[in-house]
């Protein structure tokens, strides 16, 4: 039924517990964690080389991160994580005053006080839509048409999730994107979920996006600290980074290489002094996915999600959202209610046997319980977690 991707992951992967919050931070395969700890001995051995190395290898990084989310490499930056990438993102817009930041109540609470903080500090207006609509059983064109009927003639800006952390559901980008920029509005999507999740492509579905940033380190299964920016060619000339550096004038340093030839990507390239290990393990990462086939991992996660949501559909456990509808749910989210006497330690499910651990997001309305199984899940484990879940029900 399932590959056996266990031997890929046998190093690091702590087998006494269940884990299925890959949704927070997936687990690396093996091979990415011995990179990083190969290239962290390898700097320290002679950083004055490995400084001046990095950025051929960082634009490597970026040519085989465009060919992934098929993009253009000089429309893309690398940063930690996706709050950061959006920080660049949102703090750089430049908006005429009095302008409104539109968003959602689905939003990640990090990006929402983004949003406040920029909102304060450029005397803007910030508003939120109740987008509860989206639970019920609605075309991807009626979830457009519902978003733009609450644009104002104030809406300079839309911020929104591509997979909502906290329900699954997932924005049909393609045609919100064509409808906001026929009203001359910017999207700006937090896409923290997408990679690896979902099969992006930034050279046709997602051309008419303004802005967006995703997480390498969740379905990826990338180094913690691994994610990336990208912003439409369009936009790229207003965009400026939050802080100065050896890149941000025009003049960029000799030995950039490829950087010199694309001012966009050089302006927005962390030039500092630092070691890049975290970014070189993404080397090995990519090649899993060519070895393994990125079709084969993004149906080996479906698999994995279709058996755990059938299974608990088995003790009449309903998710939150249909995941085969036309607003489909990327993820398993439950109400916590759904599991009478369920509780938690942390992320753990308590006196679970095996150790159950979940996710827990924050919603507005009611509390949510995440499950996210990855390819490192086994058939038994993901059967030990229904039986944990299930024995809440009786």
């Amino acid at each position: 039924m399932f590959q056996d991707f266990s031997a890929a992951f046998e190093k690091y992967k702590d087998t006494s517990l269940v884990n299925l919050n890959n949704g927070t931070l997936g687990l690396c395969p093996s091979v990415v964690i011995d990179q990083q700890k190969a290239e962290l001995g390898t700097f320290e051995h002679n950083t004055s080389t490995g400084y001046g190395a990095a950025w051929a290898r960082l634009w490597a990084l970026q040519e085989r991160l465009g060919k992934f989310i098929k993009a253009r490499p000089q429309d893309l930056f690398l940063r930690p994580n996706v709050t950061l990438a959006l920080n660049e993102i949102i703090m750089g817009l430049q908006l005429p005053a009095d302008s409104e930041i539109l968003s959602t109540s689905f939003e990640y609470g990090a990006v929402v006080n983004i949003l406040h903080f920029k909102a304060r500090k450029d005397r803007l207006s910030v508003r939120f839509i109740n987008a509860d609509f989206m639970y019920d059983e609605i075309s991807a064109d009626e979830a457009v048409s519902k978003i733009v009927s609450q644009i104002s003639d104030k809406t300079r800006v839309f911020v929104v999730s591509h997979v909502f952390t906290g329900n699954g559901l997932t924005m049909p980008l393609a045609k919100l994107a064509a409808a906001l920029r026929a009203k001359n509005v910017l999207l700006v999507v937090d896409g923290a979920h997408a990679p690896g999740l979902l099969d992006l492509n930034f050279t046709n579905e997602l051309q008419n996006v303004d802005y967006y940033a995703g997480n390498l380190h969740k379905w990826f299964m990338g180094p913690k600290g691994t994610a990336f920016g990208w912003v439409n060619p369009l936009l790229q000339d207003q965009m400026q980074p939050a802080y100065g550096s050896w890149t941000t004038e025009e003049k960029i340093l000799p030995g950039m290489g490829a950087y010199c030839d694309h001012p966009f990507a050089a302006r927005m390239l962390w030039s500092h002094s630092m070691s890049y290990a975290s970014l070189y393990g993404l080397e090995s990462c990519f090649d899993f996915w060519d070895q393994t086939g990125p079709d084969l991992i993004r149906t080996e996660i479906q698999k994995r999600m279709n058996y755990l949501e059938d299974g608990l559909n088995q003790f009449k456990i309903k998710s939150l959202k249909d995941r085969h509808s036309d607003i489909a749910s990327s993820l398993l989210c439950y109400k916590v209610g759904s599991f009478p006497g369920i509780e938690f330690d942390g992320l753990f499910v308590r006196h679970s046997k095996p150790q159950l651990q979940v996710g827990l997001p924050r919603v507005p309305g009611f509390p949510v319980l995440r499950l996210t199984p990855h390819i490192h899940n086994t058939k038994d484990e993901l059967d030990s977690a229904i039986q944990v879940l299930a024995g809440f029900k009786s």
